[in-house]
């Protein structure tokens, strides 16, 4: 069988006016209303489309949940939370503007991750590159098993996401050229899995897409 990966960035998690701070998995905030409208619009575009998830699996976050809750169309099973799914930690980052961290760490760490996605050496993030891009490898060998049913809509943030792509033969290392592999706020991306291609493997057909610009 085919196996459809939806992949879900959470919403807003900052209204006009908030400080705009790095939040990563020790930041647990809810969505705010305009990341509401963001779920909602997807669960609409996904109930047009008649694509009813099998499985929706997110990280513990509050606003990870939320988003998938609002987003999943009607009729679709109870998210499963689990810990592969969460953002990954910001450690000294978390917290702090991006001015803030300019000032006490430096641009130059900053401004590899947001451009080129380097992890950085000094900003105490709990996680190494190479953990990170293994749960990401563990959950999609899970989605491959089949044991999430054919149709897996998942919700989780941008600082894990990109690694998905990883899983499709130079999809990172053209996205990271491009510029092209965060995923905005509420955006989709769609993966596939088609065992009986001759090149069988994870295909990206959708990436960093809005809510209600779906097509399947």
């Amino acid at each position: 069988m085919t196996i459809e990966l939806l992949l879900v960035r959470h919403g807003n998690t900052f209204a006009p006016g908030d400080r705009i701070v790095w939040v990563g998995k020790g930041q647990d905030l809810p969505l705010v209303p305009s990341g509401r409208v963001q779920a909602k619009k997807l669960g609409k575009s996904l109930t047009a489309a008649r694509w009813i998830p099998t499985a929706t699996v997110s990280g513990g976050l509050k606003r990870q949940v939320e988003h998938l809750r609002l987003a999943a169309p009607e009729g679709s099973p109870e998210p499963v939370r689990i810990e592969a799914l969460d953002e990954v930690d910001y450690g000294d980052w978390g917290g702090l503007t991006t001015d803030e961290i300019h000032e006490r760490f430096g641009p130059e760490e900053v401004t590899a991750w947001n451009e080129r996605s380097v992890w950085p050496k000094n900003a105490g993030w709990p996680e190494t590159e190479s953990e990170v891009r293994a749960r990401v490898q563990a959950f999609l060998a899970e989605v491959a098993s089949g044991r999430y049913g054919e149709r897996v809509m998942i919700c989780s943030s941008n600082g894990l996401l990109r690694w998905f792509l990883d899983a499709v033969p130079g999809a990172l290392e053209s996205a990271l050229v491009e510029g092209t592999f965060k995923v905005k706020t509420g955006g989709v991306g769609l993966m596939r899995l088609s065992p009986g291609d001759a090149d069988a493997g994870w295909k990206v057909a959708l990436w960093n897409t809005p809510p209600d610009a779906l097509l399947f």
